[in-house]
């Protein structure tokens, strides 16, 4: 059984960005917090991801992670990336406290999408 281990050590700037090149086929950076828009459901919401500054050629691999005050560690979904694209993706998310869209969209002022982009 062969296994693949990615281990990153990147410092990312305190001014929020889509954007920060790591090289080596590498680019990834910190979505803002105004990015967080409610689904057609009452249990969820999502945020489309724009990595086309990016420039990658084809879809990359992409991993994402959320940092926040209140409720990030409740969130599913976080790493379940939609309609990968080499211009972007799309996340939803949802609470496993039963926490329904409008307290959803007020505790994502305080969190944070993380993301990378592996090009292959």
């Amino acid at each position: 059984m062969n296994f693949l281990v990615l281990v990153f050590f990147v410092t990312i700037s305190t001014t929020i960005s889509d954007r920060n090149i790591f090289g080596g086929g590498a680019c990834g950076g910190i979505s803002p917090v105004t990015r967080w828009m409610r689904t057609e459901r009452n249990d969820s919401i999502r945020m489309n991801v724009d990595t086309s500054s990016c420039q990658f050629e084809n879809p990359p691999l992409y991993f994402t992670s959320i940092t926040g005050g209140v409720g990030h560690y409740l969130l599913t979904g976080i790493n379940a990336i939609y309609e990968a694209t080499n211009y972007g993706f799309i996340i939803n998310v949802r609470s496993i406290d039963g926490a329904n869209a409008n307290t959803l969209m007020e505790r994502s002022a305080q969190w944070k999408l993380q993301w990378v982009g592996l090009q292959s």
